[in-house]
């Protein structure tokens, strides 16, 4: 497979996890138990720790969906890509070809 076939299959395939309803439902439900459990630390120096664990994973949280929007927006722009130069031939072709 070529670099950008396989960008578009990456691409397809960060698709269908973002399209999937079960991973979205996860994914909302750990960002909302998240927040909910950072809400409820107490704000005393002593919880700082926690705090910050928390924070760290829906950091990283983000930076998972922000991954696979990455992916899913390369393989589009390597489909652009591939047709493009799958027509060029065809381009070049009618472009040299007598009317």
């Amino acid at each position: 497979m070529s670099s950008l076939e396989t960008r578009l299959y990456k691409g397809d395939q960060a698709k269908l996890v973002l399209e999937n309803e079960v991973f979205q439902s996860v994914f909302d439900d750990i960002e909302k138990d998240l927040i909910e459990s950072w809400k409820n630390i107490p704000s005393s120096p002593k919880h700082a720790d926690d705090r910050e664990r928390i924070h760290l994973a829906l950091s990283m949280l983000g930076k998972v969906k922000a991954s696979l929007v990455t992916t899913l927006e390369t393989g589009k722009l390597a489909r652009v890509e591939l047709e493009y130069q799958r027509s060029l031939p065809q381009k070049v072709a009618e472009w040299i070809s007598p009317c």
